[in-house]
Parts: C-alpha cells; structure tokens; sequence
C-alpha cells in the first residue's frame, strides 16, 4: 500500500516540477516543457560560471566539503551535458519516461538528500548502463530499460544512481583527479575561468573510463537497496536483475562496464 500512496503523490508533484527537469537555475526552462519529453539538459552560461564556482571547484580539489549546492548543481549539469552528448542523447518515448520518472521521484523523496531536485533521463543506447551526475542527474541507457523484468528491478537500479548522488561520490572522484590543475592557483585565486570546460570534460572521462572505486559502488548497492525498500519496492529488486543479468553475461564488460564484476556485486548482496 506504501508504495501506490507515494507514487500517486509523485505524480501529483511531476507537472509542478516538470519544468525544472534538466533546466539549471538561471537557465530559463522552455514554456512548454513536457516532462515525459524531456528536452537535453543544459550545460551552465557563460555569465554562469564565474569566479565563485571556480573556487568552488577548487574546494572539491582539496576534498569532496564545502562545495555548496549551487556550484554542485553547475558542475553537475555540465557533467550530465556530457554523459548525454556522449550517448546518443535522451529517448523522448512518453511511456517509457513516465515509468523512469514516477519510479525515480518517489525514490527521491524519501533519499537523504530531499533538498535536490533529482532530474531522470533514458539515454539513447543499446548498451546496458547507468550513471549519475552531482546535483541530482539520474540516467539510465535503454538497453538497461529493456533489459528489466519489473518496476522492483528498476527501482533498484535508479535507487543505486541516487544513492551514488547522496553520498557525493563524483565529488570525491574529483577530489582525486588532477583535472582541476590549472583552474586555481596555490592560494586559491581562480586563474583561468576558461578551462572549466576541460575540467569537465577530465571528469567525464574519469567517470566514464574508471567509474567510482569498488567500495563506493558496494556502498550504493547496500543504500540503493535500502531505499527502494522503504519506499516499498522489493527489496531484492536490484539483486534480482543482477542475478538476471550475470546468467546472460556472466562477468563480461558488455553490462555495468565501469562497475565492479557483477559476481562480486551480487555476493555483497547475497549477505
């Protein structure tokens, strides 16, 4: 019963965030944007990106704290540009990003972070993967879409990207990279505004070639679990369609290639 009480209130709640959906603040969102046709996120204006979000980045440089959530939306909604630029962008189908979205915003409103407008898209590619973005970006590829068995699978999935968001994992990858080099100096004056998209573009590539490290990805699946059951979905959903997923594959990189083995996230489960 919990589960159909809070996907109705998600759906009272879509068309008044409808217009957010991959729209940053200070970025106008189009006049009649249709949530279950979402437009291609946009990446941070020029006049947007200033010296204060720099030096924000410059922050996560020397730890994944006190980055405020303005500059973790901009940096998040550049990093998303990239992940759907560099998957032949968004599926604009009305009933498969219904499901996406209703599923992806209950979960949301129960995760640890509320305050985050989560944003959910399906990327327009056979292969089956998932990623997230700082801020709250959600994407799932339509290979994985059409590769789950149940709304139980799904939930599990989405509530592992989420639950990668709430404990600012992408933050702490970046912390680690060298990207930032460059875009601060010693004493943390900003020193060329003009890399930021380079920045992006590293981080992209981190992200992309060698994901988040083994541990990070165990502690989504463990979170992830935990908060498609409470919003009522099975709890096994996630572990279901890895099992689904591994007896088609096995370990082979076709599935999840930036995540751990799937033997090895399914024996973490198993416990």
């Amino acid at each position: 019963m919990k589960r159909f009480v809070v996907l109705s209130l998600a759906a009272t709640l879509l068309m008044g965030t409808a217009k957010a959906q991959f729209n940053l603040p200070g970025i106008p969102s189009a006049p009649n944007f249709n949530p279950f046709h979402p437009s291609t996120p946009s990446a941070p204006s020029p006049s947007s990106i200033n010296s204060d979000t720099i030096k924000g980045v410059g922050e996560m440089a020397k730890g994944a704290t006190g980055v405020s959530l303005q500059d973790e939306l901009k940096i998040g909604g550049a990093v998303a540009v990239e992940i759907v630029s560099r998957n032949g962008g968004l599926v604009k189908d009305e009933a498969m990003n219904r499901r996406v979205i209703l599923i992806g915003k209950s979960l949301a409103m129960y995760c640890a972070r509320p305050e985050l407008n989560f944003r959910f898209g399906i990327l327009d590619t056979d292969s089956v993967n998932a990623y997230s973005a700082p801020g709250g970006y959600v994407f799932i590829t339509k290979g994985l879409l059409n590769n789950v068995k149940d709304d139980n699978e799904l939930a599990g999935v989405l509530a592992h990207e989420i639950s990668h968001v709430v404990k600012r994992h992408a933050l702490k990858v970046i912390s680690r990279g060298q990207f930032m080099k460059g875009l601060i100096d010693a004493g943390g004056s900003v020193t060329n505004v003009g890399a930021f998209d380079d920045g992006i573009a590293s981080i992209t590539d981190a992200l992309f070639t060698k994901g988040f490290d083994p541990s990070a990805e165990f502690e989504a699946d463990k979170e992830g679990r935990s908060l498609a059951a409470k919003v009522g979905y099975q709890k096994s959903g996630l572990l279901d369609f890895l099992e689904q997923l591994f007896k088609s594959q096995g370990d082979s990189k076709a599935a999840f290639p930036t995540h751990p083995p799937l033997s090895h996230r399914i024996e973490r489960l198993e416990k």
